[in-house]
């Protein structure tokens, strides 16, 4: 078995949830503060696993040889579903 077939996701630390910015109430400057760094945070881990995804795919491709296209297809899918979805956005919304 090749380490493209027995490769997942590593943990990472879990943080406390709180309510998103959409939930807080806008006097509540504290509530504010936690929001904004959960939103950076959880877009930080999220672009943090495409890029473990990739050094795994890379990694594929050079110790799987002419068999990459078949043995590392289900991690360059994993790489494409992630570089469109975990991008880092911030707290900001663009208009």
């Amino acid at each position: 078995m090749s380490t493209a077939e027995t490769w997942e996701y590593p943990e990472h630390k879990q943080f406390e949830r709180v309510p998103t910015l959409d939930q807080v109430d806008p006097s509540d400057s504290k509530a504010i503060y936690a929001a904004r760094n959960q939103k950076i945070r959880d877009d930080w881990v999220k672009a943090m696993e495409a890029r473990l995804i990739k050094e795994k795919l890379d990694e594929c491709y050079r110790t799987e040889g002419v068999n990459h296209y078949k043995s590392c297809r289900h991690l360059a899918d994993m790489y494409l579903k992630s570089i469109k979805t975990h991008r880092v956005e911030g707290f900001r919304k663009s208009t």
